[in-house]
């Protein structure tokens, strides 16, 4: 993934743009009741909002993109992030640093400081590519977006994203005699980037014991639960 040429709908990272006036325009806005998945969530310039992909599909939210992800997942009834970020902090194997969304069937995660960043799902990245020491990545829709972080960084991050949600997908598992390997809670897609991380260290092993997450996300349900009453 050397210097090369990008092809399809470029944008760059907070900085407005033609492609970034067309996204915004007549887009239709987020349905938060629409459970299918979602691609990518940019922030956009200037602090207009979100627009959202659900593969092609376009709409926008009026709120940033952790906003915007906070009121779908509590629409549907999953992880408060709030919680998700304090049992990373305090389980072995996970970072605490850009802590990812997280629910049973992909994952999102943080390009920069979670409140005010672009959000996507690491498994609809198509590759990466550097350009003039700029790191881009196309999706799988066509989408071009400028990565305010070097390759090597973005890829750490996707790995324990990955690792993140076959841990989740093991963690709830009904099956519970077996463990496994990550690799076997996900089927990666054929591409390029996915097949690089079908090779990273931490999706051969598990680093974490099982049920750890499970047990502290009650503990801290638990808690905010009573702090609430007092």
């Amino acid at each position: 993934m050397s210097n090369e040429a990008v092809n399809g709908r470029l944008l760059y990272n907070k900085k407005m743009s033609e492609e970034w006036l067309i996204l915004l325009e007549d887009a239709p806005n987020f349905n938060r009741y629409d459970l299918k998945k979602l691609t990518i969530l940019l922030a956009a310039p200037c602090e207009l909002g979100t627009v959202i992909y659900r593969d092609e599909q376009r709409s926008y939210s009026p709120h940033s993109p952790l906003k915007t992800l906070e009121n779908f997942f509590r629409t549907h009834r999953f992880f408060d992030y709030s919680l998700t970020r304090r049992c990373f902090a305090a389980i072995d194997g996970f970072s605490s640093y850009k802590v990812p969304f997280l629910n049973w069937h992909y994952v999102l995660l943080p390009l920069e400081q979670p409140e005010s960043c672009t959000w996507l799902n690491p498994l609809d990245i198509y590759k990466l590519s550097t350009i003039r020491g700029v790191c881009f990545a196309e999706m799988t829709n066509g989408l071009v977006i400028e990565i305010p972080s070097q390759m090597r960084s973005l890829v750490s991050q996707a790995e324990k994203a990955v690792y993140a949600l076959c841990y989740l997908r093991r963690d709830y598992s009904l099956t519970s005699n077996y463990n496994g390997v990550p690799l076997d809670y996900i089927q990666l897609p054929n591409t390029p980037f996915a097949q690089n991380l079908r090779n990273r260290s931490l999706l051969q092993h598990w680093a974490s014991e099982r049920g750890m997450f499970q047990q502290r996300y009650f503990h801290e349900a638990l808690l905010r639960s009573q702090e609430n009453l007092m």
